[in-house]
C-alpha cells in the first residue's frame, strides 16, 4: 500500500489540528488543508448576526449540512481541488476516467508536497479519501478532555453550545475506530508529538 496523503478524523476538541501541526513540524514538506475551510470563510457573518452569537459551531454545522445537500462530497472536492491547483499543473478530469485522472493529479501533487486533510467527519469523507489513497488517522480523547480543550480554544459559552449530538459528531466517533492508525490524545503535548512521529513512520513505511 502506497499512500497519497494523510487525513485526520476526530470529534470536536480531540486535537486534530494540534496533531496536524506536529506532523508539519516533523515533516516540513507537509501542507495542511481543512475540510471546513470553505465554511470558515463565512465566519465574519457571525459578527453581524447576533442570533448566532455564542453558537458559531452550530452555524458552521448548519452551513455544512446545507452544502452537503448539493453534493455529499462538496467539501472533499473543494479541498482536493485546492490541493491540486495550488501544487501542480492540473491534469484534466473527465467523467469517464475520473479516478484515474485524480490519481494522476495526486501523483503530481506528491512530487511537491505531502498533502494532509484535517476534519474528516462523515462516511462519505471516509470513503472519498480512502479511494483517493490517503492514510486515515483517527484521534481519540475522553469527553472531559475534549470539552476542556473546547473551553480553552473557543470560550465556555461556545463550548457549552457546541452540539455533541449533531449527526456528524456521532458518525465521526464510529469512523475513528475504523481508521488505519488511531492516536490517543489523553496525555501531554509531548505524548501527542510522539504519536505524530508514529503517524509519519507508518505513512513512510507504507510508501517504501
Amino acid at each position: 500500500m502506497s499512500y497519497n496523503g494523510i487525513i485526520i478524523f476526530g470529534e470536536m476538541g480531540s486535537g486534530k489540528d494540534t496533531l496536524a501541526d506536529f506532523i508539519i513540524e516533523l515533516e516540513t514538506k507537509t501542507k495542511k488543508y481543512g475540510l471546513g475551510d470553505i465554511i470558515r470563510n463565512m465566519k465574519p457573518i457571525v459578527a453581524i448576526s447576533p442570533e448566532w452569537s455564542g453558537n458559531e459551531r452550530g452555524f458552521f454545522q448548519l452551513v455544512a449540512d446545507k452544502l452537503r445537500e448539493i453534493d455529499m462530497n462538496i467539501l472533499n472536492k473543494f479541498a482536493l481541488s485546492r490541493m491540486i491547483t495550488e501544487n501542480a499543473a492540473l491534469h484534466k478530469v473527465s467523467q469517464e476516467t475520473k479516478w484515474e485522472d485524480i490519481y494522476e493529479n495526486l501523483r503530481r501533487v506528491n512530487q511537491e508536497i505531502l498533502p494532509m486533510i484535517v476534519g474528516g467527519r462523515t462516511k462519505d469523507d471516509f470513503d472519498f479519501w480512502k479511494k483517493a489513497g490517503f492514510l486515515i488517522v483517527g484521534i481519540t480523547a475522553t469527553k472531559e478532555n475534549r470539552f476542556h480543550r473546547l473551553v480553552l480554544r473557543d470560550g465556555e459559552e461556545v463550548a457549552k453550545n457546541s452540539n455533541p449530538n449533531h449527526n456528524t459528531e456521532k458518525e465521526v466517533a464510529i469512523l475513528v475506530e475504523k481508521a488505519d492508525f488511531i492516536a490517543n490524545n489523553d496525555g501531554s503535548l509531548e505524548d501527542l508529538k510522539v504519536k505524530a512521529e508514529e503517524v509519519l513512520a507508518f505513512f513512510h513505511a507504507q510508501k517504501a
